[in-house]
């Protein structure tokens, strides 16, 4: 009930919310509108009335999610999310800025298919608007870098017609 536009609009519309986590609070708690502010990317929806307690534990838990691992590794493919470094068997990779965020979305949700609306939104901003192309474009070009054969990948698979996806590494 924000002025002008509701909650789930300005997830879709503001691309600098898909990076913090978002909490909804709210009095109005259909299971639809719940669904579809998660599915934008909320963290969490809580409906009033509600506790302190149960408040600070959701902010908690959402921030815990949102440090996600400090690296990730996948067969030769090791990230350093804090340095920002990239490396295929030891070799470092430069990135542009697109590619290593795009590579950064796809292994934090390592296992997640993302799609190319989630992608698009996320990459680029309503001013700068992308599209399935762009992404595709991009994901190309990581893939030269990273010696990523797109018929036999190791590290970016094709969910044809829907987005992209990196597999969960084996812990």
């Amino acid at each position: 009930m924000l002025p002008g536009a509701d909650g789930i609009e300005l997830m879709r519309t503001v691309p600098e919310l898909a990076d913090v986590p978002v909490i909804f609070i709210s009095a109005y708690g259909r299971d639809e509108t719940v669904a579809r502010a998660l599915e934008e990317g909320a963290a969490d929806y809580l409906v009033k009335p509600f506790s302190p307690t149960e408040l600070t534990a959701r902010i908690e838990a959402a921030l815990r999610k949102r440090a996600g691992p400090a690296t990730f590794a996948l067969g030769a493919l090791a990230i350093d999310y804090g340095a920002r470094r990239v490396s295929v068997g030891g070799r470092a990779l430069r990135l542009t800025a697109t590619e290593y965020e795009l590579l950064r979305l796809l292994t934090v949700h390592a296992g997640q298919v993302l799609t190319y609306e989630v992608l698009i939104r996320r990459l680029w901003s309503e001013s700068e608007p992308g599209d399935p192309d762009r992404v595709r474009t991009f994901v190309k070009q990581l893939r030269r870098k990273l010696g990523d054969d797109p018929a036999r990948p190791a590290y970016i698979f094709n969910e044809r017609r829907v987005g992209y996806l990196v597999p969960a590494p084996d812990v």
